[in-house]
C-alpha cells in the first residue's frame, strides 16, 4: 500500500480529541461517518450519516472502528469483507469465536487487523523499563486504574451495548500480561464485583509465573488512579497516566532505591501517533501476523477474568 486513506467509523471522544489531530499532522486523507454529528468536522475530506454507504463509497483503505462495544464484530466483518484493513477500539470483540472468525477472515483477505491498544507507543513505558534493567530483571508489576463511578447512561456501564469493567479494561489487563510477562502461568485469583444490574465494575487479578508475579486492581468509581509499578530485585520503577498519557505534557517516572527516590522527566510523547505510524509502516511491508497473534493473546486471557463472573 502506497498511501493510506482513513475512514473513522464513529465520531468518538477519542476519534475527536486524539485521532484526527494525528491524522491531520501527518497529511493523512480522512473521512469521517457518523450517525450524530451534524457539525463540520475540521480536515475531513468526506463526512457520512450512514455506515454502509460511508464503506461503499468513502474511497478510503483502512478502517477505525470507534462504536459500541456490542458493534464491532458486526462492522469489523462488513468492513473485511469489503476489503478494508481494520482497526478496531478496544475491546475487539465479546466473544473469542468472533475475535477468531475476524483473524481467519483477515488472513483469508490478507488486510491487517488490529485492536487499538495505545499507552505501550508512549516512551514512558520505554523508559521505566529501561530504568529497569530490562523486561528480564521486572519480577513483579503492580497496576492501579480506577475511574470515578461512570454515569448511569454512560456505555461505560450498558449491558446493551457490552460495557463493564472487563470489557473496558480488560484490555488493559491482558496487554501487561502480554507485554511483561507471557508464559507460563503458575496460579492465579481473580475476584470480580459486579453492581445491581450484573454488570462487573471491578477485578482484581494475582498471576504467578516462574519467579515472576503481575498483580492488578481495575474498577469503576473512586478516586482516579492510573498507576503501574515495576519492582525488580533493588529497585521500584512508578510511573502514572499510563493508560491514557497525554500527548501535550512531559510525565516524569519514580526511581526508588536504598530508601533514595529520583524523579525522571519524559519529554512529550504521542502513543496515538506512534502506533499509526507503526501500522501505516506495516501496511508498507504487508507485515500483520504480529497483530493477530497480540490480538488472539488478549483476548484469551481477558476471557480468563470472564470466566469468574
Amino acid at each position: 500500500m502506497r498511501k493510506i486513506n482513513f475512514l473513522l467509523l464513529g465520531y468518538s471522544q477519542i476519534s475527536k480529541k486524539r485521532i484526527i489531530k494525528v491524522l491531520i499532522k501527518n497529511k493523512i486523507t480522512f473521512s469521517v461517518a457518523s450517525k450524530s454529528n451534524k457539525k463540520i468536522i475540521k480536515g475531513a475530506e468526506n463526512q457520512f450519516s450512514n455506515y454502509d454507504y460511508a464503506l461503499k463509497n468513502s474511497g478510503a483503505n483502512l478502517v477505525y472502528i470507534s462504536l459500541p462495544n456490542s458493534l464491532h464484530y458486526y462492522w469489523a466483518k462488513k468492513a473485511l469483507l469489503l476489503g478494508y484493513h481494520v482497526i478496531i477500539d478496544k475491546p475487539i470483540c465479546y466473544k473469542i469465536s468472533e475475535t477468531r472468525e475476524l483473524i481467519n477472515l483477515a488472513k483469508k483477505k490478507r488486510k491487517l487487523l488490529s485492536e487499538a491498544i495505545f499507552y505501550n507507543y508512549h516512551n514512558q513505558v520505554n523508559k521505566a523499563i529501561s530504568y529497569a534493567g530490562g523486561i528480564h530483571k521486572i519480577n513483579h508489576v503492580q497496576v492501579n486504574f480506577i475511574i470515578p463511578k461512570p454515569k448511569k447512561n454512560s456505555l461505560l456501564v450498558s449491558k446493551k451495548f457490552k460495557g463493564g469493567v472487563i470489557m473496558d479494561m480488560g484490555p488493559y489487563a491482558a496487554s501487561i500480561h502480554r507485554i511483561f510477562f507471557d508464559n507460563k502461568i503458575l496460579s492465579k485469583k481473580i475476584i470480580v464485583e459486579k453492581n445491581p444490574v450484573n454488570l462487573p465494575v471491578s477485578f482484581y487479578l494475582l498471576f504467578k509465573y516462574p519467579k515472576k508475579i503481575y498483580t492488578g486492581y481495575f474498577k469503576f468509581g473512586g478516586t482516579y488512579k492510573n498507576q503501574v509499578i515495576f519492582f525488580t530485585k533493588d529497585k521500584t520503577i512508578s510511573i502514572n497516566r499510563v493508560f491514557s498519557p497525554p500527548s501535550d505534557s512531559p510525565l516524569s517516572i519514580k526511581v526508588s532505591k536504598n530508601n533514595i527516590t529520583k524523579s525522571h522527566l519524559i519529554k512529550k510523547d504521542d502513543c496515538f501517533e506512534n502506533y499509526f505510524l507503526e501500522v501505516r509502516n506495516k501496511l508498507y511491508k504487508n507485515d500483520y501476523s504480529y497483530y493477530f497473534k497480540q490480538i488472539e493473546k488478549d483476548h484469551l486471557f481477558r476471557d480468563k477474568i470472564n470466566k469468574e463472573v
